[in-house]
């Protein structure tokens, strides 16, 4: 983390948040958005500027909800962490380690009734570069301050539909996220998500000094 942020938001004392999940019949009321919303409450009462967890990208759902809605972001990325494979986790679970920092502007002004994700229309943003198109082309030389990176629009279905498409699209994704998230220069953060029509995509920032000052404000 910059050290401005170590320092502001008490880095070195945070909340690793392990598990949440809402039963099927109760999804896509809101309820993650207020349990995550609660958290960052109780963790910004008690001090703690800082909640991590782990997320897989290629859950679009839940990259709406957790870049979209929750501003967190992912600088992170871990290529097969997770021995275990089970409904959700068919193919290698790779996994972004997120960072929420619940103490800055961007994410105590979020509404905790009636908010919408931001999602940006890139059907309507062309200049955009684009890292893949599905899972069977990548480019690796991109070098502009925004990029999209397209990730399957139902994951979990695909894994149980088409196993060997979904072995193609980790292993693409995973070397895509390998190449250009990170911290170093010329890497990026993931900060959003897009569409373009059936289409979905993550939105990552170059990893600079810019970005940590607006993100950490």
């Amino acid at each position: 983390m910059p050290a401005d942020w170590q320092e502001r938001y008490h880095g070195a004392f945070r909340i690793e948040s392990q598990t949440l999940g809402v039963l099927p019949d109760f999804r896509g009321l809101r309820i993650a958005n207020l349990l995550k919303k609660r958290q960052a409450e109780l963790a910004w009462r008690e001090g703690i500027g800082v909640i991590t967890w782990t997320a897989d990208p290629l859950q679009a759902p839940n990259a709406a909800l957790n870049f979209g809605l929750l501003k967190a972001m992912a600088c992170e990325f871990t290529p097969d962490l997770y021995p275990f494979r089970n409904e959700l986790n068919r193919v290698h679970a790779s996994r972004f380690g997120l960072t929420w920092l619940v103490g800055s502007k961007r994410v105590r002004e979020i509404p905790t009734h009636g908010g919408r994700a931001d999602v940006l229309d890139l059907s309507r943003r062309p200049q955009i570069p684009r890292a893949n198109d599905g899972c069977t082309q990548a480019r690796f030389d991109l070098d502009a301050e925004l990029i999209a990176i397209e990730i399957p629009a139902n994951w979990t279905a695909l894994q149980v539909d088409d196993p060997g498409q979904a072995q193609a699209w980790r292993s693409l994704t995973d070397e895509i996220f390998q190449v250009y998230i990170g911290l170093h220069p010329g890497q990026y953060t993931i900060t959003g998500v897009g569409v373009a029509d059936e289409r979905r995509f993550l939105l990552a920032e170059r990893s600079d000094l810019r970005l940590w000052q607006r993100l950490g404000a």
